[in-house]
């Protein structure tokens, strides 16, 4: 037998005065906190004086839930162990042994335990989360939190985040097709400057210096997505001033070969058939020590957009693919490596933007590429009380896409260079952009039994990017070829601080502490000629920033989790291309950094038997010295400035229900007020938050029964969401406003005998409103998906 088992042992406590019988009527007071499973078992076994078995190595990097008041045994153990993946199973002789559940794989020491989720079938909606960067189940966990499961997923028919984003409260995505997605949360929104939300895959950040540029990871082998509503700036940094997003992958499984294969067709009405395989394949190469674990797929993405001008059809389809690759080795009982490795390219023909009747007028063909690999090392040592971590990271991004604006800037070029009008078949925006970026985070964690947690670590990023635009000409004759060229290059060099306190005032109190400081080095170089008049632009400048929490949480019983916060987020300046100003204006070389504090007060509730869950939150945002869009004398060129201010109200709120065990009710809303408080020359006093919907909601129904011996499921979901609204006064005479959508789907599926299949409607209301208006120089606004019906066969091994 292990070290670990022999450790295990040595905490039984041995009932000397109860029988089991009488330890399974009699009722206990308890009073436990929060804390490693190890130290809980041994309390509950030391207050009931019964028997306790467990393996040291099955309960490491692991923490109880609390138990506070009165209970047996059995029903102490149940709590304690809830989402844990560990059950406590009482033998004929009355000793209890705490193991794996059988519904989830055993975990493969703490890093494994952080990716543990339920399997497909435990409906319990408890799962554990990693969003504080300890293992904590939603409950515990004292901030605003959903958490969208693999079984949820697969159920929902989901394939990026975008499927998902109005179940998740006071979530919008506006998005003009793969990979270019603009991502707010609670109306923390603007035009100008860095993304506002953080988004991580495992380990790795993924934000770019583009805050369109989504990672579009398609949620193939995901064990979950956690999203964090409200600054995240202590422990994600800058970036995530609303929310941050992290998709956790699945750990190999040390013990056993596994995998999977899945098979789609689907067609979009009034567009062409799409298809996708994906599958997923993992190998123990050394049982228990080492294990390999690959997933990928292919989507061929169906178009639905004509152009009669060109005479292409369906030209917004295309093709995704993406392969992944995770090892995880045990270096020894408490040390655990695990190496990441991403590919994925997405090509389509065009964005989803279109008129009314599905058509576009471009004089040429727009595609869109992008080639993304990520790649991380993370070393995880469990010490005991104290847990180290080392998180090494590398992000490459390549795209290119053709902009045509033949109809908005032809005109004026024949004019300028006394061309007669038609000479010009076209005239288009050729773009390349680079992105490189390596990080490296370290942190220490410590856990006391005296109710002390404490975290502290470092982070560095070095990126660069760069960004080509040349303008093209048919013919090309006809114009200048240096008519128009821009290439710009940036650095990016940042560090920061930071720690997290958490100490227990008194049973059930909690006190957390949390600091981040952070430091940018960023230099800009860019180089533009127009009409053949050179400029070049260059600047060097250093941005700082600190970001305190405060967060205070008490749990009133076992049902009933209060919390309050306070917490600030940030992200970090940039430079504006001073040449802009034609020398009639003074263009700032740069602008500083923008913050959002957010002051909150949230409850969490769930019965004992788990049938009725809930979440609301209510907030309030500040947020000072926003990156806004000023414009330069010619009205063409824009640069960013401070000085805005923004402020609103919100309520996030979300509720799961089990009226019987077959059926499982949910409920989503978020509604937030976030209004502009000064005039400046983009926004007056009281305007709107730019792409953020004030409400947003959903509702969904999931039945499950039994098609002869076949466990089978029915599951309709709606989503809602208000327009949103996008007003630059200094170019727009009024807002350009998108219209409320209303999305329903449906999900009907069966399993045989290690096969699953699948059938799906999706949009069934042929939902077609605007869902990013057009305005400036994009003719066409971005438009949903229309219906689409497809099936899926899913066989697993």
């Amino acid at each position: 037998m292990r070290t670990g088992l022999f450790c295990g042992l040595a905490t039984i406590v041995v009932a000397a005065s109860a029988t089991p019988a009488q330890a399974e009527q009699q009722t206990y007071n308890f009073e436990l906190r929060t804390q490693d499973i190890g130290s809980a078992l041994r309390a509950i076994a030391s207050i009931t004086k019964s028997q306790v078995i467990f393996d040291g190595d099955e309960v490491r990097g692991k923490r109880s839930r609390a138990v506070k008041g009165s209970y047996s045994t059995e029903d102490a153990l149940d709590l304690a162990l809830r989402g844990t993946g560990l059950v406590a199973q009482p033998t004929a002789q009355g000793v209890y042994v705490v193991k794996s559940s059988p519904k989830v794989p055993r975990a493969q020491g703490p890093q494994a335990a952080r990716s543990q989720v339920q399997s497909a079938d435990d409906y319990s909606n408890e799962i554990v989360v990693t969003a504080q960067k300890v293992t904590e189940t939603t409950f515990d966990v004292p901030i605003s939190i959903s958490v969208k499961s693999q079984r949820e997923i697969r159920n929902r028919n989901a394939e990026t985040i975008t499927d998902l984003q109005y179940t998740v409260p006071g979530l919008s995505i506006s998005e003009f097709g793969p990979g270019q997605q603009r991502i707010q949360f609670r109306g923390v929104s603007s035009f100008s400057g860095l993304a506002q939300i953080g988004q991580y895959l495992d380990e790795i950040p993924l934000n770019t210096e583009a805050p369109d540029q989504g990672p579009d990871i398609r949620l193939v082998d995901i064990a979950r997505v956690e999203l964090l509503r409200g600054p995240q700036g202590t422990l994600y940094g800058q970036g995530a001033m609303g929310g941050t997003i992290r998709y956790i992958t699945n750990d190999p499984e040390l013990s056993a070969v596994s995998g999977s294969a899945l098979g789609e067709l689907s067609v979009v009405e009034g567009g062409e058939p799409a298809w996708r395989g994906e599958g997923v394949f993992n190998l123990p190469l050394v049982e228990d020590q080492l294990g390999l674990r690959v997933a990928g797929g292919y989507t061929s993405i169906a178009g639905w957009i004509d152009n009669p001008r060109t005479g292409e059809e369906n030209l917004n389809g295309g093709s995704s693919y993406f392969v992944r690759g995770k090892l995880l080795a045990r270096l020894g009982e408490d040390l655990i490596a695990t190496l990441l490795a991403s590919h994925q390219e997405i090509d389509t023909g065009g964005n989803n933007t279109a008129d009314e009747d599905r058509q576009v007028y471009y004089a040429v063909p727009t595609p869109i590429k992008n080639r993304i690999n990520l790649f991380s090392a993370v070393l995880d040592y469990d010490l005991g009380a104290v847990s180290l971590v080392s998180a090494t990271s590398w992000q490459e991004r390549n795209g290119s896409n053709v902009t045509d604006i033949t109809d908005i800037l032809a005109p004026t070029v024949e004019l300028l260079q006394g061309l007669q009008p038609g000479t010009l078949n076209s005239y288009v925006f050729n773009g390349a952009s680079s992105f490189r970026a390596f990080s490296q985070e370290v942190r220490a964690q410590y856990d006391s039994s005296t109710g002390l947690r404490a975290l502290i670590g470092a982070f560095y990023r070095n990126s660069r990017s760069t960004s080509l635009v040349s303008g093209e000409s048919d013919p090309v004759t006809a114009v200048p070829a240096d008519y128009y060229f821009g290439d710009t290059e940036g650095t990016s060099e940042s560090w920061a601080v930071f720690g997290d306190l958490t100490y227990e005032l008194l049973s059930g109190l909690d006190l957390n502490l949390g600091g981040r400081y952070f430091e940018d080095k960023r230099t800009t170089n860019s180089a533009t000629r127009i009409f053949g008049t050179p400029s070049l632009d260059q600047g060097a400048d250093t941005f700082s920033a600190f970001t305190p929490k405060l967060n205070i949480s008490y749990l009133v019983s076992d049902s009933l989790n209060l919390y309050a916060t306070a917490s600030k987020g940030f992200r970090s300046g940039g430079f504006n291309t001073t040449s802009v100003g034609g020398g009639t204006v003074v263009i700032p070389p740069s602008y500083d950094p923008d913050s959002v504090w957010t002051y909150e007060l949230g409850a969490k509730y769930e019965s004992f038997d788990r049938r009725l869950t809930g979440e609301v939150a209510v907030f309030r945002n500040v947020w000072s010295d926003i990156q806004s869009v000023a414009t330069a004398p010619n009205g063409l060129n824009t640069y960013t400035v401070n000085g805005a201010k923004m402020a609103g109200n919100g309520i996030d709120a979300q509720l799961t229900y089990r009226p019987v065990p077959s059926l499982t009710l949910s409920l989503t809303g978020g509604w937030n007020n976030m209004e502009y408080k000064t005039t400046t020359v983009e926004h007056f006093a009281g305007d709107r938050a730019d792409y953020a919907p004030r409400y947003s909601g959903s509702a969904s129904a999931e039945y499950r029964f039994d098609l002869g011996d076949a466990p089978s499921f029915a599951r309709l979901d709606y989503q809602f969401a208000d327009g949103i609204q996008v007003w630059f006064r200094s170019f727009q005479a009024v807002p350009a406003l998108s219209e409320t959508q209303h999305l329903l789907n449906l999900n009907v599926g069966t399993e045989i005998s290690g096969f699953s299949i699948q059938l799906f409607a999706k949009n069934i209301l042929n939902e077609y409103g605007v869902t990013y208006p057009a305005f400036g120089s994009l003719p066409y606004p971005g438009r949903p998906i229309p219906r689409s019906f497809g099936a899926q066969v899913r066989a697993s091994f």
